[in-house]
């Protein structure tokens, strides 16, 4: 067979190669959660699930400088009114923390309405974090729309991590009785798609 016959079929396959990927979808702009699920194992979704475990009883928040994006005042208040509460200590130039945001967000306009609420208790690392006005402004260009505590000395930091260094970013789900469901340390987003499920298993009363 002639060598120009040849490549002219060659370059037609090819066109007709990228004509049946495009159809199928093979170039999928569409934006995605950040908390998207894998496939689950139908086998594995049928088999009955472990209780979650109780981690221990939450501890209080005090000695704060104040609250941000909420009119409560107390954390008790916030725990009686909730069903499920998440607490996440945090601080804002932090990376791993900025990492979890997105993830926070989601879970936070999912589940606000449905008698859980969230609370970033804002622990600064340096001392330009301490300042009110930039945590108000950084939280504004984050995105963090939830309560946020303000934890100015680390005392709640401190008190609620075991040992004598705490993490940023650490999130507890607490379930109606104050008991810690869930301690994540960490960015993972693995750990925050945990967390969204474990939220929905408290409301259904699964947990």
């Amino acid at each position: 067979m002639p060598l120009g016959r040849l490549f002219a079929i060659a370059i037609l396959v090819a066109g007709l190669a990228a004509v049946l990927v495009t159809a199928l979808g093979g170039d999928d702009d569409t934006t995605e959660s950040v908390l998207a699920t894998e496939p689950t194992n139908d086998t594995a979704a049928d088999e009955p699930r472990a209780p979650l475990p109780v981690l221990g009883q939450a501890g209080n928040l005090t000695d704060l400088d104040g609250w941000l994006n909420t009119e409560d005042t107390t954390f008790e208040q916030i725990l009686a009114d909730n069903e499920v509460v998440v607490v996440q200590f945090w601080t804002f130039a932090c990376r791993n923390c900025k990492n979890t945001l997105d993830a926070m967000g989601e879970l936070y306009e999912e589940y606000r309405d449905q008698g859980v609420e969230f609370i970033g208790v804002h622990a600064p690392e340096f001392a330009f974090e301490a300042e009110i006005p930039n945590i108000i402004e950084a939280a504004d260009e984050l995105g963090v729309v939830w309560p946020i505590a303000l934890d100015t000395g680390k005392e709640n930091f401190h008190e609620w991590q075991e040992g004598r260094w705490g993490y940023w970013p650490r999130a507890y789900l607490i379930d109606s009785e104050g008991q810690i469901r869930q301690n994540e340390r960490g960015d993972g987003l693995a750990g925050y798609r945990e967390l969204g499920e474990n939220i929905q298993r408290l409301l259904d009363g699964d947990a």
